[in-house]
């Protein structure tokens, strides 16, 4: 009688792959990336690792709340298995399911980038006497060019203009109004995310602030420790974009110098929650008005 091969050596017989009756009884041990390759071996094995039980029950262990969307989703079973065993197909309506939850939680949450950059936006200032209406200073200056020395490594929605070449002084007594306008420039603005192509578009403005800086803080904008320098700020609300999103405002900050006041640098920003924005999160707010 002829001995199985091994036997007569000693040696153990060549392993053999465990009868496919047993593989439902290991099915329900195996987490989802373990069932999802197992599924793809052979047909007794898809058969016994895709079936549609196993899935919602790591449905029901992960996602509990998704089990609630099944009725309202298109159904993703069907087909042959080789389709079912690629990542953008499912064997059950379950493991659709899983295999969509999961996805939303390893897929990227980055914004994109805006399709506004600084290079295409200019801002015009304009300081008046609130009573008169008098000008007191006025310029313009693109948001590209606008560092005026601001300490600005975290890239913040944040600009700085040097204007004390200009000797415009607020005077000693007073009150006073600023108005902030960000103007797209027309022909030849840039976008980002266009292959450095330039795309000419009209010109577009939206008014950030015009708003009266109180009394009392014009009044006490200087005298900071005697050293005759000081600043004075006013902040408003900006228009709600058309998507919503967070509160944001406008901030105006004029540095001054000297009982006359006169003006030496502005700085210009937007806050969210008392917190300058990203210049990101600037551009973005900016292209619901400018593009």
């Amino acid at each position: 009688m002829m001995r199985e091969a091994g036997e007569a050596t000693g040696m153990p017989a060549a392993r053999r792959a465990p009868p496919w009756e047993a593989l439902p009884l290991v099915a329900p041990f195996l987490d989802a990336a373990s069932l999802a390759s197992a599924s793809c071996v052979s047909t007794s094995w898809h058969a016994a690792f895709a079936a549609d039980y196993l899935w919602a029950r790591l449905c029901a262990q992960h996602y509990p709340s998704a089990l609630a969307l099944l009725r309202h989703l298109p159904d993703t079973a069907g087909g042959d298995r080789r389709q079912q065993c690629s990542p953008t197909s499912s064997s059950s309506p379950h493991r659709g399911l899983f295999a969509l939850f999961r996805s939303a939680s390893t897929r990227s949450r980055a914004l994109p980038p805006p399709r506004l950059a600084l290079a295409d936006v200019a801002f015009a200032v304009d300081i008046l006497a609130a009573v008169s209406g008098e000008s007191i200073l006025s310029f313009a200056v693109g948001a590209a060019e606008a560092g005026g020395g601001v300490r600005n490594g975290a890239g913040l929605f944040l600009f700085g203009v040097d204007v004390g070449e200009h000797n415009a002084a607020i005077g000693p007594a007073g009150e006073w109004r600023v108005r902030w306008t960000a103007v797209r420039t027309g022909g030849g603005g840039s976008r980002r995310g266009d292959g450095g192509a330039r795309a000419s578009a009209a010109a577009a403005a939206v008014l950030m602030m015009d708003a009266k800086v109180p009394a009392a803080r014009a009044a006490g904008a200087v005298g900071f420790g005697g050293s005759g320098r000081g600043e004075a700020g006013v902040a408003a609300g900006l228009p709600a974009p058309g998507c919503g999103g967070a509160r944001l405002e406008a901030e105006v900050v004029v540095e001054l110098a000297g009982e006359e006041r006169v003006v030496e640098k502005v700085r210009l920003g937007v806050l969210c929650q008392c917190r300058y924005v990203s210049a990101d999160e600037g551009l973005r707010y900016l292209q619901h008005f400018l593009l």
